[in-house]
């Protein structure tokens, strides 16, 4: 694995709406299939779009990409189980308070902070779920 910064960050109102999304995910992704950020499809253009759907727009944008290109899927788990890795991003809050993803790797112990793209290196203060990339 590769670690790769992430390049765009989230920036907010002063009412805290958000304005533009950083690319966390974008990162991790790239991270994981040793990928150059920019030839990770830019999700976020598509985020939030089709929300409404069981899988929304950007997963299936950034699954055709990666089934194409690697024969792969991101997957979402909403819990802990046993995973069919080393390594699995994880989704939640940052210690900056804001929605954010890092990589964790597997132990025995449980999972453990591996990489955050983020350049305070801080990881997450709480988990709410999974991202993983299975074969197909």
């Amino acid at each position: 694995m590769k670690a790769v910064s992430q390049t765009k960050f989230s920036i907010f109102f002063a009412n805290g709406d958000r304005l533009t999304y950083g690319n966390c995910l974008v990162a991790c992704v790239a991270s994981m299939l040793d990928e150059p950020i920019d030839e990770v499809p830019n999700i976020y253009t598509f985020y939030g779009l089709g929300s409404g759907e069981e899988e929304p727009l950007w997963l299936k944008v950034l699954n055709l990409w990666m089934g194409e290109k690697h024969g792969k899927n991101l997957v979402v788990k909403k819990e802990i189980t046993p995973f069919l890795g080393d390594y699995v991003i994880a989704r939640g809050k940052s210690t900056r308070g804001r929605s954010h993803c890092c990589i964790y790797r597997e132990e025995e112990e449980g999972l453990k902070p591996f990489f955050d793209p983020h350049p305070t290196f801080q990881f997450l203060k709480e988990i709410n779920w999974y991202y993983i990339i299975e074969e197909i």
